[in-house]
């Protein structure tokens, strides 16, 4: 199960999954999550943040505060429509759409979410974009890879260094 915790803006945090049985799934066959389905908050504080949900999460389901857009791939990739919805003009109007009305609470409709006005540039050049955000979280993660590894080597030398270890002729 799929709530607004697990969907922050471009990325999928798998902390903290709720995990259903298939009697329960079953109960839920109208929110059933498909490969590359962009996935929107829709209430509450997290409303506005989106992303693509990842093949190893599925079979999901979603809860109430979390709404499935399914897009046409002849017509808009699900990571370019993500980047639009992520993009800071797109968060700020979605935000102010959960807060018009005099509600309460900070909530988007499904028919709000349909009355969007979306960019759809060329498929070509969405491709273009998607090549280019692979490459960037390519990227992304190699320098984390390495952060890591200098920050395990530093623990490690810092380690040595308290316990007398890194020059041990000195003294």
């Amino acid at each position: 199960m799929i709530r607004s915790m697990n969907v922050h803006n471009n990325e999928f945090i798998y902390k903290d999954l709720a995990f259903i049985d298939d009697e329960q799934a079953k109960k839920l066959n109208n929110v059933i999550v498909e490969p590359e389905d962009v996935l929107l908050n829709i209430t509450g504080a997290s409303v506005a943040r989106c992303c693509i949900v990842h093949n190893r999460v599925l079979p999901a389901r979603v809860n109430q505060h979390v709404s499935i857009v399914r897009v046409n791939k002849e017509y808009i990739l699900p990571i370019f429509l993500s980047y639009q919805f992520t993009n800071d003009s797109y968060q700020r109007l979605m935000r102010n759409v959960a807060t018009s009305g005099g509600a309460t609470r900070e909530a988007i409709t499904k028919q709000q979410i349909e009355e969007y006005e979306i960019i759809v540039p060329p498929i070509e050049l969405q491709n273009r974009f998607n090549t280019y955000v692979q490459q960037i979280e390519q990227q992304k993660f190699l320098l984390q890879q390495s952060l890591s590894e200098f920050q395990q080597n530093f623990e490690s030398l810092m380690q040595k260094a308290f316990k007398g270890e890194l020059f041990p002729d000195a003294g």
